[in-house]
């Protein structure tokens, strides 16, 4: 069974999921580092590049593709995808949500570099932007898929990373993961 790790911009994703590759073995499958990557490389920001992908869905349909496609080929393997729709196209996963408080959001991200494709003045401006970001990206989800990523009904387990460590929040993804896989 694969995981299928969705969550608020800021809410540990990245962090959790490197954890539950240390201590369990889980290879990770990340859209957001292929979103920056993209970005990046046509040198604007993450919100331009989620702006711009409202009217060229074709990006979308790339990242959900291969999400679908590794979860198949892969299907006996310990994947972790950290993506916020692969709960949506990950066959056999564990599907987890990681909420956080924006504000909160806001101070991570910008304590974390995350290079030129997301710069903040501080932590007010991020909270605005990642907002921003989160909505336009679950319009467009909404508008391609039909799906609400936001809505808690899509998940298995959410859990609330504003006053967790990442070591606990990973703790109890696994237990619960654990006992899915058990039936």
């Amino acid at each position: 069974m694969h995981i299928a790790l969705s969550g608020r911009l800021g809410s540990g994703k990245s962090t959790v999921a490197k954890i539950l590759q240390a201590e369990h073995g889980f290879e990770i499958y990340s859209t957001g580092k292929i979103q920056r990557g993209i970005a990046e490389k046509m040198g604007i920001t993450t919100l331009e590049l989620n702006l711009r992908m409202e009217n060229d869905p074709k990006l979308d349909f790339e990242i959900d593709n291969a999400v679908a496609e590794i979860s198949r080929r892969k299907s006996g393997e310990r994947i972790l995808f950290d993506s916020r729709m692969a709960w949506h196209f990950a066959e056999n996963a564990f599907k987890v949500y990681l909420y956080v408080d924006p504000t909160v959001a806001a101070e991570r991200v910008v304590a974390d570099n995350r290079g030129s494709v997301e710069n903040y003045k501080n932590a007010e401006d991020a909270r605005d932007k990642l907002i921003a970001r989160a909505k336009a990206e679950n319009q467009r989800y909404m508008q391609i898929y039909g799906v609400d990523n936001l809505d808690f009904c899509n998940y298995d387990l959410i859990v609330d990373t504003t006053r967790r460590t990442p070591e606990e929040v990973a703790a109890i993804i696994y237990r619960a993961y654990e006992k899915a896989s058990k039936g």
